[in-house]
């Protein structure tokens, strides 16, 4: 066979028609995720239109939406579809949908955005929503850059950085779960903010995975998408991504707006006693040890101490088995007898409860045969678990109205045989359901299960609300006190010291003004070992009840007395110190009812666009008017401290301090807790 060799001409034919494709194609720039400003790689013309001077979006090989301040500045950029490299051609939607704007990608998906009534607020919001076309294995996945600004709300979270910015969360289903995995938190909330006045809320029906700042790559990433598990597709439906942006002057306007849109109030308050004594609970003193004869010499111990109290309550392993909801009558040979003296001494007695049946026990014998608990997938059988304290164990299903009315009653027994008052409710989240599973009601989101376990709760003590739970999704109605899952006991991150004031606030923001601390100096787990105890250094203790002293409750477990008179002593000094803003307490309490507002807020809440404002961790405000700044690092006595604007009494060296103005090396001894009050005189 001859071989032709290609000659002059031939080469300058490829060469010229090379040419002439460039040319029309021109030459572009790569673009990186987050650069609008870059010219755009496509092989077909780039489409842009815009809402008002806010919001515009790009589309070409890549859809690219961008969020501008009412000045021009850029707040944020979304790189939306962000799963697929090649989009296709767009076009215009033909529907008259009304929407904004409105293109899809036949056969595979459609994108809708519109803008919302703005009239009455300075704050923009539109509604994004991208719709499956193709099947419902679909993914729809858009990021958000999180290098403009810092981020606040979102979830609880095992480091809980304040801002949000350093914490890096792998995408997985954004659902509560537990901290002490990794997971998302046992309290979350679809809402995040930022200093920049650019907020997003995820609808609740979206089927959501999350990702934040993943192996630190700056980008909150939202993905709709249907899984065996949590997210089951029962019904075949196509996924929709459904969420809203909104922009405002600040972090405070577009906080403010959007909790009001969707974030529920309280509608009452817990039982005002807790905001003014201390709850006392048996877990990091006696573990699961816990007697009779103990629980006795612990209130009088309390009572000798002259500490205040309102509530003692009995911790794990009151019960014979887990979930035979009576006292152990090896440990508690009388728990009437106890109960009543413990009343007459002034104590209201409240129990551990959980929504676990180990197979062992009667109680769970009982729910199996009646249909109490979460069965397996299509079963009639009842599901086994695992937990903290049951390799084998049933969950209650709680969202059968029988088997609620027969955990309910249990709870009523225990009032009217030995007149426990109410009840510490553990556990509830989505991570403890069986991966597949059947329930009495629809769980059309994983976490309902979540609600309707809080739900029981509130009902099992309705009237004076000093029960506590731990799970929170979109129950920021409930009136009762949701507590930050258990805290190490050590001085840094890691669910130790320094998380509780990032925790608190990320409550407040998200909804749940009544939040709970955990226990006075952490709950003594010695290396992971559940039922060991090594209690907090005195100094750590101390440090650790300044930081609660202004905190909407106050939570101990640790007797001061296990160390000396001088830690009995200051204890007592901050709980007087702590009586005397009692009333400022409930006051925002019931502030909260009406305005939705925390009662302890970030200094940001008085100065949204003051950098230190947005990026202290380390102090807090009660209301508007107090602030709080506790020192935080062992061996230190003293600290730096930051003033906002505004006029501050120094209510323990005495004087004013003019913000914004940082005092630094501000002296603290160790039983010393810094804090100002913001003053109006001479304004």
């Amino acid at each position: 066979m001859t071989r032709h060799h290609a000659g002059p001409l031939s080469i300058f034919l490829v060469v010229s028609t090379a040419a002439v494709i460039i040319s029309l194609v021109g030459v572009f720039i790569l673009k990186s995720p987050f650069q609008p400003d870059h010219v755009i790689v496509s092989r077909r013309e780039v489409i842009s239109q815009a809402i008002g001077s806010l919001l515009s979006l790009e589309i070409s090989d890549r859809v690219y939406l961008t969020l501008r301040s009412a000045a021009g500045d850029v707040t944020n950029v979304g790189s939306l579809a962000n799963n697929l490299t090649l989009l296709g051609q767009a076009r215009a939607c033909e529907d008259g949908s009304g929407s904004d704007i409105c293109y899809e990608w036949p056969e595979d998906k459609e994108l809708r955005i519109r803008s919302q009534d703005n009239s009455s607020s300075d704050v923009h919001c539109y509604d994004v929503t991208w719709t499956a076309q193709r099947c419902a294995t679909q993914e729809l996945l858009d990021c958000y850059d999180l290098s403009r600004g810092y981020w606040f709300g979102g979830f609880q979270d095992v480091n809980q950085f304040w801002p949000m910015n350093r914490i890096q969360q792998k995408m997985a289903p954004y659902v509560t779960g537990d901290t002490w995995a990794g997971q998302y938190g046992d309290v979350i909330e679809r809402l995040f903010v930022s200093s920049t006045g650019f907020g997003i809320f995820i609808y609740p029906d979206v089927p959501l995975f999350l990702s934040f700042n993943e192996n630190g790559d700056k980008r909150i990433c939202l993905a709709a998408k249907y899984t065996q598990y949590p997210y089951s597709n029962k019904k075949n439906s196509l996924p929709v991504l459904r969420y809203e942006i909104c922009q405002g002057s600040d972090v405070k306007a577009a906080h403010g707006h959007m909790t009001s849109r969707h974030v529920p109030k309280p509608r009452d308050i817990p039982s005002e006693d807790l905001f003014g004594g201390a709850i006392w609970s048996t877990w990091a003193m006696y573990k699961g040890d816990v007697t009779q004869a103990k629980v006795l010499e612990y209130a009088r111990a309390i009572q000798n101490a002259g500490l205040p109290y309102t509530q003692l309550e009995i911790d794990d392993r009151w019960t014979p088995t887990y979930g035979d909801l009576d006292f152990d009558r090896t440990k508690f040979p009388d728990p009437k007898g106890m109960i009543s003296t413990l009343t007459q001494q002034g104590f209201r007695v409240s129990v551990w409860m959980h929504p676990f049946f180990n197979i062992d026990s009667s109680a769970g014998q009982y729910g199996a045969r009646q249909g109490y608990f979460i069965r397996g997938l299509d079963s009639r059988l009842p599901a086994l678990v695992s937990w903290w304290r049951g390799d084998a164990s049933f969950l209650l299903d709680a969202t059968n109205p029988e088997a609620v009315e027969w955990y309910l009653n249990k709870t009523r027994f225990l009032h009217d045989a030995y007149n426990v008052t109410s009840f510490k409710y553990d556990a509830g989240e989505t991570n403890w359901l069986p991966n597949v599973h059947s329930s009495a009601g629809d769980l059309s989101h994983p976490d309902d299960y979540g609600r309707h376990y809080a739900l029981m709760a509130v009902r099992s003590d309705p009237d004076l609300r000093s029960q506590e739970v731990r799970v929170g999704f979109r129950s920021q109605d409930l009136p009762i006190m949701f507590r930050m899952l258990d805290r190490q006991t050590n001085w840094g991150y890691n669910r130790a010291l320094k998380t509780v004031i990032p925790c608190a606030l990320t409550f407040g923001i998200i909804g749940y003004p009544f939040v709970l601390p955990d226990m006075i100096g952490g709950n003594g787990y010695n290396e992971g070992c559940i039922d060991c105890t090594e209690y907090a250094e005195p100094e750590l203790f101390i440090r650790w009840l300044q930081v609660n002293t202004f905190l909407p409750f106050i939570q101990f477990s640790t007797g001061p007395w296990v160390y000396n008179d001088t830690v009995i002593g200051i204890c007592r000094k901050l709980m007087n110190l702590r009586s005397k803003y009692t009333d400022v307490i409930k006051a925002l309490a019931r502030e909260s009812t009406r305005t939705g507002a925390p009662i302890v807020r970030p200094l940001w809440w008085i100065a949204p666009e003051d950098e230190a404002a947005l990026t202290t961790d380390s102090q807090f405000l009660l209301g508007d008017d107090l602030l709080v700044a506790p020192v935080l690092e062992k061996g230190a006595r003293s600290r730096d401290i930051y003033l906002p604007t505004g006029s501050w009494k120094d209510e323990l060296r005495g004087g004013i301090h003019q913000g914004p103005t940082w005092l630094r090396d501000y002296s603290a001894d160790i039983d010393e807790l810094p804090y100002f009050q913001r003053t109006f005189e001479n304004q």
